[in-house]
């Protein structure tokens, strides 16, 4: 709008000669110089200073010239711009009034002046909301331009762009859409893509996706807008802002709440710098960045930013500016979430009534109605909070369609009322409904969203399971349809993140396709640097490393985008209970446990743990409520102190003779068990996938009874998901072991100078050793690893025994035992892959400590894959706080670089090592740590370690196991048996740690 403007004010510059030439000289003499000025401060878009000189000139035309001419409205048409420029709305309006009579008055209704004059009139009733007036004006200019200058003119372009903001306004986002898209199209083949015109209509285009509900094809567009917008050059730096504000607005509705306040921080500097600290466009991002810090939870910092912008705008600008109401609507919304809700009424009610006298059928309204509804459900007002409620969802429904977010958030918000007064049947169909659309939103978004972004989206909309579990539980007389609905719901959000990203990668290595090879080479080598660059202390680290992230995330977007219409999809992500139970023998069940939020009849909210279980021919599973979190933490606190004198109470088991160790036992196997016992008649085979702090209990230790475990009464096989059920294939019960390369006895403590060395050394083709696994000195964050003698025996017998059955053999041992020969195999791996070494979980960093000079790097990352991982040779050097050699591997292995790894060709890893099994519990996605980095690798089936065991009996498992597989047992079935034969002889603390993982 401004930008027309100016192009006007050069036309401008020849009537003032006209002017000047006609007036006597004394005249004309003042007349330029109020000319002078007046152009300085429009062209420098100082409008408000601009204002007595445009009224001075206005008043010298009209005294001199009079108004039935085509001059007067030329300068009138100057001062209602400058009037527009400066948010004086209700001022423009009379005088575009008054320029379009006299163009009628003189016959000139049908000149390009004319047109604009209409055009300017429209804009400011959308602007002020008054959209019914502004449409048929826009419609007359898009008659004009279609009359005078044909449908494939950017002029013609430009007026249906402005039509389409009119119904965007209005709501009526699918025709918006339309033109948008038809002017982008004309403007394309007329002005380029790399006009800023287009990156106007294509920005627009994006902002109605993202009302629309489809942020899948909001975000490229909006990408698009503002990388040409940056490349335009400090004349479009506003336009840049513009864009950096509406991806923020964008990536805020999918919580993605640090970077929208990064951008909305960005472009208010911007604003502020180009535009001034009183523009409409720096009190619009101070308002956005205001309820940044509302849905943060930031509330002081977001009502000082909401109130700064607030006493600007009523300094600055009209009562019925638009963007007023907002600020209103935004401050009742903080007060609102903050609980002060005699401060959030006036102000959401106020908003309502002005949105319902505008339009009672608009998204805004429903939006407002919301919040008032939410308002009065937390006052008590219960009744009416429920009509409410109703009135918004049947508007945003109609409004919106039936699958947007908006209305499954209201529909959601209705259900909960349900909920809380003891209405579950009637909440029942709402949250079923919610969980629909959810879910196919979820899996739309899936097709464009980073793996961060679409963790952020789940932990954001976690409040679902949370809700229909905490039904479940309150409500036992559900029909069976919802009982299913929710274990589909299970199957589909557990461990998502893992199965989706391996699809990506595993879709993108079999590709053909050159260009997607090449942004998958240029995001490995991205990532590749990323590690390195992890690797070293934050004040070592290159100062690009923020645009080398943002470059990764943004290659990885785009692998993403290319592989989702070709990539399947659906596997793995629409399994249903009956796939699972297809793969289910008669005497086995499935069990998937849940952690959620339960919601209690008395309004509390507590953490508890859950599970639901199905059999072979099962209608409905079942849902058994287990305990709640502080009922188990009591009991693991009650245990011990640390992780090792708590394995030890639980597990020593039957060996030990205190009665008081075999009852934690037994108490555990109470808390998580027992209740199950019931639906498991006639069970022998469960296949389960934890959830929460049950990841870090070893079940088939737990003790049933004095006599009995667990494993003497069940076949178990845990699961990432009970989903990978349906897609197992049943296993060749002949297939052996074929090709292993086994790691151990690695020289932790190389000096710089060995390090050095391997520079130039080619990764080892196969070193024969001797050498079993002796109980590590934990490693601290400042020490040093022990060696680890004992593993070169337990790695030689397994050989031994692979070597006898005529299965490949590499042993690679001391200082081959390194990072940069376990890398060396991506690509090209084998069927077996066996690490005997130290592996290292270290918890979430404590950010209000004061971090030691000497502290490890990878005691201080944020990143669950960077705190855990594998020790191999010269692993010490690093460990203890030296930078890495330039151009070597530091022989620490994080999870985060063994994730990016090919281990395709690998069925099973072997992790004989401490803790392999641990990692962050990251909410449905499982445990992030080295379970969860060889998985991405591509690897099938893992057997990792809940916690450290001695040397002998770890080789002693280990090698039965091997002695079982290559005599044609399956893994599974071997495992089984290798666990089973050490039960006869130990007790559970020296067999139980290891688990095989699917």
């Amino acid at each position: 709008m401004l930008k027309n403007n100016r192009t006007i004010s050069i036309k401008y510059l020849v009537l003032f000669l006209f002017f000047l030439n006609a007036a006597p000289a004394a005249k004309a003499q003042s007349f330029k110089e109020i000319n002078d000025s007046l152009l300085y401060y429009y062209q420098s878009m100082h409008f408000k200073e601009a204002i007595p000189f445009a009224e001075k000139a206005l008043a010298y035309v009209k005294e001199n010239y009079g108004t039935d001419n085509k001059f007067y409205p030329t300068y009138l048409s100057l001062i209602g711009g400058i009037y527009v420029g400066s948010s004086q709305f209700s001022k423009a309006e009379p005088v575009f009034l008054e320029i379009i009579s006299i163009y009628k008055k003189i016959n000139a209704d049908s000149t390009k002046e004319y047109i604009k004059s209409v055009s300017m009139l429209a804009i400011i009733y959308n602007t002020k909301g008054e959209d019914e007036k502004a449409v048929p004006l826009f419609k007359e200019a898009i008659d004009y331009y279609k009359r005078t200058a044909g449908e494939a003119d950017p002029e013609y372009a430009s007026a249906i762009n402005k039509l389409a903001k009119v119904y965007d306004n209005q709501g009526q986002y699918e025709q918006a859409a339309e033109l948008f898209s038809k002017s982008r199209s004309i403007l394309a083949k007329t002005t380029g893509i790399l006009d800023p015109e287009y990156a106007t209509v294509v920005n627009n285009l994006g902002l109605v996706y993202k009302k629309m509900g489809l942020p899948e094809k909001a975000e490229p567009l909006l990408l698009q807008a503002m990388d040409i917008r940056k490349k335009a050059g400090d004349e479009y730096k506003a336009d840049y802002a513009n864009s950096l504000g509406n991806l923020a607005v964008l990536y805020e509705s999918l919580g993605q709440f640090d970077k929208a306040k990064e951008y909305y921080i960005q472009a208010a500097g911007i604003y502020k710098n180009k535009k001034g600290p009183s523009s409409a466009e720096y009190i619009t991002s101070l308002t956005n960045l205001g309820s940044i810090y509302e849905s943060t939870d930031e509330y002081e910092k977001a009502e000082t930013i909401l109130q700064e912008a607030m006493k600007i705008a009523e300094k600055e600008y009209d009562e019925d500016w638009p963007l007023r109401l907002n600020i209103t609507k935004n401050l009742g919304q903080l007060y609102l979430s903050a609980e002060k809700y005699d401060k959030a009424a006036p102000l959401l009610q106020k908003v309502a009534a002005i949105e319902e006298q505008k339009n009672n059928t608009s998204d805004a309204y429903s939006s407002i109605l919301n919040d008032i509804a939410y308002l009065y459900n937390h006052t008590d007002r219960l009744k009416e909070a429920e009509e409410a409620y109703r009135k918004s969802a049947a508007i945003s429904k109609a409004t919106l369609g039936p699958v947007h977010a908006n209305y499954a958030a209201t529909l959601n918000n209705l259900a909960l009322l349900y909920v809380e007064t003891g209405r579950y049947a009637e909440a029942i169909p709402l949250l079923t409904e919610v969980t629909a659309i959810k879910t196919q939103n979820l899996l739309s978004l899936f097709a464009v969203l980073s793996e961060s972004e679409k963790s952020q989206f789940i932990a954001n909309n976690i409040f679902l399971q949370h809700s229909n579990l905490s039904l479940l539980y309150n409500y036992p007389a559900a029909p069976a349809s919802f009982y299913r609905e929710n274990y589909n719901l299970q199957l589909l959000m557990k461990s998502l993140l893992l199965t989706d990203s391996k699809n990506v990668v595993e879709y993108v290595r079999a590709s053909k396709d050159t260009a997607i090879k090449n942004i998958f080479y240029q995001w490995e080598t991205d990532k590749s640097v990323l590690s390195k660059e992890y690797s070293l202390p934050l004040l070592s680290r290159r100062p690009d490393l923020k645009n080398i992230e943002e470059e990764t995330e943004t290659l990885e977007k785009e692998l993403i985008r290319r592989s989702s219409g070709l990539r399947n999809l659906k596997e793995g992500m629409n399994v249903k209970m009956e796939d699972v139970q297809q793969k289910l023998k008669e005497d086995e069940a499935a069990i998937e446990f849940v952690q959620y939020s339960l919601l209690g009849k008395d309004g509390s909210v507590k953490s508890s743990y859950a599970a639901l279980v199905i059999t072979k021919n099962d209608s409905a599973p079942a849902f058994v409520p287990l305990c709640d979190e502080n009922q188990l933490q009591h009991l693991l606190d009650s245990a011990g102190a640390t992780a090792k004198t708590r394995v030890k109470n639980f597990y020593r088991g039957l060996e030990v003779k205190k009665r008081n160790t075999i009852s934690l036992g037994q108490d555990l196997y109470k808390l998580v068990w027992s209740p199950l016992e019931p639906y498991l008649k006639n069970i022998n085979s469960i296949s389960y996938s934890p959830a929460g702090k049950l990841y870090s209990i070893a079940f088939q230790a737990l003790p049933v009874d004095s006599n009995t475990l667990l494993i003497d009464k069940y076949n178990l096989r845990q699961y990432t998901s009970t989903r990978e059920v349906a897609l197992r294939n049943t296993e060749n019960q002949t297939t052996k072991p074929s090709s292993i390369i086994l790691f151990g006895n690695a020289d932790f403590s190389m000096d710089s100078l060995a390090l050095a060395k391997q520079r130039t050394e080619q990764p080892a083709e196969e070193a024969i050793s001797t050498s079993v696994y002796t109980p590590p000195t934990e490693g601290s964050t400042i020490g040093a690893w022990n060696n680890l003698p004992g593993t070169a025996d337990e790695i030689k017998k397994i050989g031994d025994i692979l070597q006898q059955n005529k299965a490949t053999t590499k042993l690679l041992m001391q200082k081959n035992a390194s990072e940069k020969n376990l890398k060396a195999l991506s690509g090209n791996s084998p069927q077996i892959l066996h690490i005997a070494t130290h592996g290292y979980f270290l918890p979430e960093p404590d950010k209000t400590k004061k971090v030691s000079s000497h502290e490890s790097i990878y005691t201080l990352a944020d990143n669950p894959l960077l705190r855990s991982g594998l020790i191999l040779s010269g692993g010490n050097y690093a460990w203890s706080g030296k930078n890495p050699i330039e151009g070597v591997e530091d022989g620490i292995v994080t999870a985060y670089e063994i994730s990016q790894l090919n281990l395709a060709n690998t069925e099973l890893v072997v992790l004989s090592a401490c803790e392999t099994g641990l990692g962050d519990v990251k909410g449905s996605e499982g445990v992030f740590g080295l379970q969860r980095a060889f998985k991405m690798a591509g690897v099938k089936k893992m057997i990792v370690s809940l916690w450290q065991v001695p040397d002998k009996e770890t080789a002693e498992l280990m090698t039965t196991f091997y002695a079982y597989w290559v005599k044609g047992k399956s893994i599974n079935d071997a495992f089984t048996q290798a666990q089973a034969a050490m039960r006869k002889k130990y007790s559970p603390f020296y067999w139980a740690a290891f688990i095989l993982v699917e």
